[in-house]
């Protein structure tokens, strides 16, 4: 995959994430029964007892106190997925294929956690595979509770690692990503399909010096939480 069919991903991603936000707002009340001045509702978003709520055209479920509903199916997260990214440096090409791993903590707006990763390298003279253990951060956009479809957002990578080199010996790996996410839950269940499209910067330590290469990637990925 060249560095045009990356891109392609990242506008179509973009364009993706444009089109699920409106449909994502969309908050549904059904009538069951009423009598007099008391009605038996039930609605797409989680609701407090004896909680008031303003009937508007904003999001029903931004009033939703979560903290206090007891809502805890998405605390947690193991995801699995595999990665793709093409990256250019001084008389260097490379490009990676990779399955990666992670775990991580929920806190509703923010998404922290550990990312470990095996990939195969293919540089133009060979393949070469690399390890690399690191942490990564979601900033969302849309908040993730119980109930939502569609989470989205910025995210940030950092990781370390080594490379095995074919003729034997290895060198040390610096990678950060930087882009954006979209997570589509299945059935509003608790398991999600996500993509990402992103900037990769990657540094190779060697005992001959270092080299550093960018580029971008993509990644699929799904998402148990817990």
């Amino acid at each position: 995959m060249n560095i045009r069919s990356l891109l392609l991903s990242l506008i179509l991603l973009i364009t993706v994430t444009l089109g699920f936000t409106s449909a994502a707002l969309a908050q549904k009340i059904k009538i069951k029964k009423v009598k007099g001045l008391t009605a038996l509702i039930e609605t797409s978003v989680p609701l407090e007892e004896g909680q008031t709520y303003d009937l508007q055209t904003g999001s029903i479920s931004a009033d939703v106190n979560y903290s206090q509903a007891g809502f805890k199916s998405r605390k947690n997260s193991l995801t699995l997925g595999i990665d793709i990214s093409a990256l250019r440096g001084d008389n260097i090409q490379e490009t990676k294929f990779a399955a990666q791993g992670r775990y991580g903590w929920n806190f509703s707006t923010l998404e922290l956690g550990a990312v470990g990763e095996i990939s195969s390298i293919d540089f133009g003279a060979g393949s070469t595979t690399s390890f690399t253990l690191g942490s990564y951060a979601d900033y969302n956009l849309e908040a993730n509770r119980d109930g939502k479809k569609i989470v989205y957002g910025p995210f940030g990578l950092l990781a370390f690692g080594s490379r095995q080199l074919t003729g034997g010996g290895s060198t040390g790996l610096f990678t950060v990503n930087a882009g954006g996410f979209l997570s589509y839950f299945i059935s509003q269940g608790s398991t999600a399909l996500r993509v990402e499209a992103f900037v990769d910067h990657r540094q190779i330590s060697a005992s001959n010096g270092q080299t550093a290469l960018t580029g971008v990637g993509s990644r699929g990925l799904l998402v148990f939480y817990f």
